[in-house]
């Protein structure tokens, strides 16, 4: 291999590495991206049920409007396993006042109506505790989010900081011919210095231009 004179192929070798090091970054920054909305999607199903059962539970408080509200309403009793828990809970209590004579008149209406608003409630406070469980899934989405958004901060920084050294690297490997250029004039200069120096005397100062 012949000296590189004027840097060509340090030139080359550089362009060859700066390439291999921008698609390494480039498959680890993708890769990452990848994993980032892989994470993103495990919390998806949780973000929307949880949605659902916010905007469901804030209907049933009347927060939506009366219609709304109604339509809660119905969505919740018209529920089997909602029916299966308020009979239960209904003649449960129904035994207890006929055990106590109070089976009929305004006492049992009563109590059947507190029994159905705290079978209503409990339920209700099922949809609620889904529509927490939504909100910490979508906080988590936002964390992953926002990690992505710094990963993608990171890959451009170490994208930048690298297009740098490359360029920088280029301009100093294209100053090598010059200072080669200018190592050899000095060498030249110096051989003609000794060949015009008589014996005796002192050595005459010869620069580039050809002055003494």
């Amino acid at each position: 291999m012949g000296f590189d004179f004027f840097g060509n192929s340090a030139r080359r070798d550089m362009a060859s590495a700066n390439k291999k090091a921008t698609a390494a970054l480039g498959e680890g920054y993708g890769q990452q991206q990848q994993r980032y909305d892989q994470a993103f999607d495990m919390y998806s199903p949780y973000a929307q049920q949880g949605q659902a059962a916010n905007s469901f539970y804030t209907n049933a408080l009347g927060l939506g409007g009366q219609d709304a509200q109604n339509q809660a309403i119905v969505t919740l009793t018209s529920n089997p396993l909602f029916q299966g828990q308020l009979g239960q809970e209904s003649n449960a209590l129904m035994r207890n006042l006929n055990a106590r004579g109070m089976g009929a008149g305004g006492t049992a209406a009563m109590a059947g109506q507190r029994v159905f608003q705290q079978t209503a409630g409990n339920w209700l406070d099922r949809y609620r505790d889904a529509g927490r469980q939504g909100f910490e899934a979508t906080n988590q989405q936002g964390n992953i989010r926002m990690g992505q958004g710094d990963a993608a901060m990171g890959y451009g920084a170490t994208r930048a900081g690298q297009a740098i050294n490359y360029g920088n690297a280029l301009s100093q490997s294209r100053n090598a011919g010059l200072n080669n250029l200018l190592n050899v004039a000095g060498t030249v200069i110096s051989g003609a210095n000794a060949m015009r120096q008589p014996p005796g005397m002192a050595k005459p100062r010869y620069d580039i231009g050809g002055g003494y």
